[in-house]
């Protein structure tokens, strides 16, 4: 390559270093990265959902977040996540008018609703049993006498000996009867109800798509057949992960799901537990694949492991993990441009009035507007202590005050020897 090449190749290097860097204000030096959102921001409320590669170069959780103006000014914001509306749910006490078994068939168990004109969807089984799985068809009555099925067959599960709890849990079509009908379909005895409740599941506005995260599931195959085991590595404890998705060809099955996160890939830790199945009730698909679970911050590492018992692993098995997306709210001012800024291990959550005065019915309506490419900060100044940036000169010093400690030491032992000569 000759040099007029050379040059070319280092300028255009340089070009589009400098579209994705810049230099910050002296005050704002210590955050690493930062993006742009508009250069002409309209006017309104303005909306901006934070990449996911932002959430992962954030040094503590968001906490480091902050927005300037072309000033260098910070710019008070409004964090806001998109959870969807939680679900609204309202309880009964039902009492148990029938606890029977038919021998080699079911568990017969007569609930009566003991609120009047309640809508109800859900029942909830109360059962000393430590391990099972069974299934159950749900009939209700206004009268005791004439059922109808709102579910013709719905999995329970408990799986102690592996401490998950799974589900005692039954959605089934919504109805204002007074009775429900539970046949638990165990043939070798009767299945142990001690209690049950009968609530109402009422949904709200749902979120907005959940955001996936890149992971690369590895199979485990030294574990035995029991159990199927997955791995991966994220990269970064940053991303706030909030549910797991299956997928696979088998036909019909009911799993148990075990998820576990560690920061080292050495200590492990449960996050939580969860049944995904798939099965059919005359010609309509029963299925349920995802397993979800409060945000986990912190893990790195992932391992999934899906407990077969005697069954054979599930064929063409694939995960994927996802998280609830996150947005940036803020009043632009006219004429001002902005750019938001992160990457600093040493800053904390800052605290605006607009994050205590500023409210908005179900979802905000804000104009959206896109973040701009992550530019690193060419005048960065790391804030950390010389020591923590430099940490070889410090054990340079603990290894030059060793090998001083220890020449003082031979010179000590030597000194009364060459005295007695």
């Amino acid at each position: 390559m000759n040099r007029r090449s050379l040059l070319l190749f280092f300028g255009l290097t340089a070009i589009a270093g400098a579209a994705f860097a810049g230099d910050l204000p002296d005050a704002w030096r210590a955050w690493r990265f930062s993006r742009t959102i508009s250069s002409e921001a309209p006017s309104g409320l303005i909306e901006v959902e934070l990449p996911r590669d932002l959430l992962a170069h954030s040094a503590n959780h968001l906490a480091d977040l902050r927005l300037i103006d072309d000033h260098g000014k910070e710019v008070p914001y409004v964090l806001y996540t998109d959870r969807g509306g939680d679900p609204i749910i309202r309880s009964s006490t039902a009492k148990m008018r029938e606890n029977s078994f038919v021998p080699g068939q079911f568990t017969q168990v007569v609930l009566e609703v003991q609120t009047d004109a309640l809508f109800h969807n859900t029942v909830r089984i109360d059962t000393p049993e430590s391990d099972f799985i069974n299934w159950v068809e749900v009939a209700a009555s206004d009268d005791a006498h004439l059922w109808r099925i709102v579910k013709a067959r719905a999995p329970i599960s408990r799986f102690r000996k592996e401490n998950l709890e799974g589900s005692q849990t039954i959605h089934y079509s919504e109805n204002s009867a007074r009775f429900l009908r539970l046949r638990i379909f165990e043939s070798a005895r009767q299945f142990p109800v001690t209690g049950a409740a009968i609530l109402t599941y009422d949904t709200r506005e749902p979120a907005r798509a959940l955001v996936p995260v890149p992971a690369s599931f590895l199979l485990d195959t030294s574990v035995p057949p029991d159990v199927t085991q997955w791995s991966a590595d994220l990269s970064t404890d940053q991303l706030p992960v909030t549910e797991i998705v299956f997928n696979t060809t088998q036909p019909e099955f009911y799993r148990a799901v075990r998820i576990l996160t560690s920061a080292n890939d050495k200590e492990w830790r449960t996050i939580c537990g969860g049944e995904i199945f798939r099965y059919k009730v005359g010609e309509k698909l029963e299925e349920s694949l995802r397993v979800g679970f409060p945000e986990n911050w912190g893990g790195r590492y992932w391992r999934v492991e899906i407990l077969n018992g005697n069954d054979a692993p599930l064929t063409d098995t694939t995960l994927s993990l996802s998280m609830i997306p996150r947005f940036v709210l803020f009043q632009p001012a006219e004429g001002h441009s902005y750019r938001m800024i992160y990457g600093n291990a040493a800053a904390i959550s800052p605290q605006y009035d607009l994050a205590r005065i500023f409210h908005f019915q179900g979802k905000p309506s804000g104009s959206i507007v896109l973040a701009g490419p992550e530019g690193s900060t060419f005048n960065y100044a790391d804030p950390r202590p010389y020591t923590e940036r430099h940490p070889n000169i410090l054990w340079s010093a603990l290894g030059v005050a060793v090998i001083l400690l220890a020449y003082a030491a031979f010179r000590a032992l030597r000194t009364p020897a060459e005295q007695q000569q």
